[in-house]
């Protein structure tokens, strides 16, 4: 619904189905898109924040976190997590940071709120803030 060339039959089929049955599918999307690029701009720019955890990644398409904050904060870090291994697979390929950022990803599912925390510690100065 974002765009993008990563997608597969099966989430094209969704996609038709849910804008069939749902027709605001496709505005609310772009609207979270939209929300998610403001919010990380706010938080990087004006606030000053260099840290950010992307909990249920999905598959990349256009302004994900990482490119979003570092086009403010070239030394952000971001840490995006999801339990699906081809969005890990696709994350690894596609997201990569900026020489002075970090990237980092973590095969994890937000029941195990313990298991991310622990493995984005790798990442993030988790005495600092983080978004």
């Amino acid at each position: 619904m974002l765009g993008g060339k990563d997608n597969y039959p099966a989430d094209q089929e969704l996609g038709e189905r849910m804008k069939r049955e749902f027709p605001a599918a496709v505005e609310l999307a772009l609207a979270t898109r939209g929300f998610l690029r403001r919010s990380v701009r706010y938080l990087a720019a004006e606030k000053g924040y260099r840290q950010f955890l992307d909990i249920g990644t999905g598959l990349p398409t256009a302004d994900n976190t990482h490119e979003v904050a570092q086009r403010a904060a070239p030394d952000a870090r971001i840490v995006y997590v999801d339990n699906d291994p081809i969005v890990l697979a696709h994350a690894r390929a596609l997201l990569t940071s900026t020489p002075e950022g970090d990237t980092d990803y973590i095969d994890g599912d937000l029941n195990d709120p313990g298991k991310i925390v622990a493995e984005a510690a790798r990442t993030l100065d988790l005495d600092q803030p983080v978004a």
